[in-house]
């Protein structure tokens, strides 16, 4: 397997973003694939967007090498009504032989989301997806590391880390153990951000490169087996971060990854 099939869009619909970056974007999942050469997705509902049946979006996306799906979307999206959220929609269309290979949960660790989906809860998702043969998985952030979150961590076959706020970036080193600790036994995805969400501005260009080139060396040394690009939705911003991911891509994605 080539470094580049390890990479991942956070996909979201066209123009999902517009109301958080300054100029509008129209790049659409296919075309980021186009674009990047990255053909693994999650799949994630924004501000609701991506609601049941799934049929049409699963056959929109079917050639892309591999999806997650969310089995609840980011806050805006609210909570889906069933007890297991949208986990019977995920795998009505995750039919063997499907590029759909898992499912996740988005911005979990807030307050309303533990109330409603306990341990318990999660439990049976997990078990639910892992009998149709799917992993699930979980978004965990770095303002996050510090809490008490073992008995959820359990539900969970793997994690996806993310720095929401650039200026933390700046503490990756020290993030980094901490994130391995929470993910012991199980699966590990770096997620990187285009633009700093968190301050409305772009990143540094020397901030992101330095967390892309740690993420890459992480996938060489098999301390993680992904990394999560958002998104699609900015993708042709024309951002210098995008431009430098290209570049590594161009340099690095044909390195062999066992």
């Amino acid at each position: 397997m080539k470094l580049v099939d390890k990479l991942w869009n956070w996909l979201h619909l066209a123009g999902s973003h517009n109301q958080w970056y300054p100029t509008p974007c129209k790049m659409t999942p296919e075309e980021f694939v186009e674009e990047y050469g990255i053909k693994n997705a999650f799949v994630v509902p924004f501000a609701g967007n991506i609601q049941p049946p799934f049929a049409p979006f699963a056959e929109r996306f079917k050639n892309f090498r591999e999806l997650k799906w969310a089995v609840m979307g980011d806050t805006s999206s609210g909570l889906p009504e069933h007890e297991l959220g949208f986990t019977l929609d995920i795998l009505e269309v995750a039919k063997p032989g499907s590029n759909i290979t898992g499912g996740i949960v988005d911005d979990f660790f807030a307050p309303e989301r533990l109330i409603h989906y306990p341990p318990a809860v999660l439990k049976k998702m997990k078990e639910k997806l892992n009998a149709a043969g799917l992993d699930f998985w979980c978004v965990l952030y770095s303002h996050e590391l510090d809490r008490d979150l073992e008995e959820y961590m359990e539900c969970f076959d793997g994690i996806s880390f993310w720095v929401i706020k650039g200026h933390e970036l700046a503490n990756l080193e020290e993030h980094l153990p901490k994130v391995f600790k929470f993910a012991q036994g199980k699966r590990l995805m770096m997620g990187m951000y285009f633009w700093d969400y968190g301050n409305k501005k772009e990143i540094p260009l020397p901030i992101f490169e330095k967390q892309l080139s740690t993420y890459f060396e992480l996938l060489k040394q098999k301390k993680a087996e992904g990394i999560i690009f958002c998104s699609n939705a900015i993708g042709d911003a024309g951002l210098e971060t995008q431009a430098l991911l290209k570049k590594y891509i161009a340099e690095q994605g044909d390195i062999d990854i066992v």
